[in-house]
């Protein structure tokens, strides 16, 4: 097994860290426009996979030719959005980004499975897939395994017991208006108060540390990653794009070949009313894209 990253920072490194400990591949490439960073990263995990008694090469560089024939490729590289920001503005910066990314990934890698990370995510989702050219199951996006452990994150400590079984989750999209649907008996004020804590979890550890969170995004990778290699059953929350190429995170199951199966919702109302306006969102944002001067468009 053969796993690429693309983009060799914070979160690019900590998924290359588990990886090596969870011993779930045998070679890495860590692919990002800073040469010397990739290269300084692939030593020093090299080292870690010694360290730890473990024969795994990862190998860095600035060079798309070295995912030659990787069975799944990474896409972390991104702007992260500055204060005062748009959303609309980082989707236009980053999406030539993801979009230049895929492109090579098609080149280099046509049988991998894309898992795509960067920021807006389910936007970078559909980018991901038209740049590419790729069976749309083959392209997922993490943020919902992320979205819904900060959900139980926050359950956790209001609750003050395990959530190690909890079947609470988080899926829609990967903003303000991400549904948190939880398996445990709240009051109307405890599920806003837990709900806010969740979309508010990621603002919180910039607001801390100056930079954005990039343990747990690790994490989700893995979940996802470990699905592709194990062909388990779990249910995840991953962002993935339906028969109308719209992406939200679903509950889905996963194999090999990418999305398995995407499963059905019973939603509330008011939850499909929010989920609807954010697909309404979601196209304005996809008709507005612009990359490189070519326009991709949603049709």
């Amino acid at each position: 097994m053969k796993i690429a990253i693309i983009g060799a920072g914070n979160v690019g490194a900590s998924i290359a860290s588990l990886l090596i400990s969870k011993q779930m591949c045998d070679e890495i490439a860590l692919i990002d426009i800073n040469q010397n960073l990739a290269n300084a990263k692939a030593i020093d995990l090299s080292q870690m996979s010694i360290a730890l008694g473990l024969d795994i090469m990862v190998i860095g560089g600035n060079d798309y030719k070295l995912l030659s024939d990787f069975d799944i490729v990474i896409i972390t590289a991104g702007v992260a959005r500055k204060d005062g920001q748009s959303r609309a503005e980082l989707a236009k910066i980053n999406a030539n980004i993801v979009a230049q990314a895929s492109s090579q990934i098609a080149k280099f890698a046509p049988n991998s499975t894309i898992i795509v990370v960067t920021n807006p995510l389910d936007i970078m989702v559909y980018v991901a897939f038209k740049a590419s050219g790729f069976n749309r199951k083959k392209i997922i996006g993490m943020a919902g395994e992320l979205d819904s452990a900060r959900l139980k994150f926050a359950l956790k400590n209001h609750l003050q017991k395990s959530v190690t079984d909890s079947k609470s989750c988080v899926i829609g999209m990967h903003n303000d208006n991400m549904i948190c649907l939880v398996d445990e008996n709240l009051s109307i004020d405890e599920y806003e108060n837990i709900r806010s804590q969740t979309i508010n979890g990621g603002a919180k550890i910039v607001k801390l540390m100056n930079t954005s969170a990039f343990y747990a995004p690790a994490a989700g990778v893995i979940n996802i990653c470990q699905a592709l290699i194990n062909e388990d059953s779990k249910v995840l929350s991953c962002s993935v794009l339906d028969d109308n190429l719209i992406a939200f995170s679903r509950l889905v199951k996963i194999s090999k070949d990418g999305v398995k199966e995407i499963l059905e919702l019973n939603l509330k109302p008011k939850d499909r009313e929010i989920l609807d306006k954010s697909i309404e969102e979601f196209i304005i944002y996809i008709k507005n894209i612009n990359i490189n001067g070519a326009n991709i468009n949603f049709s």
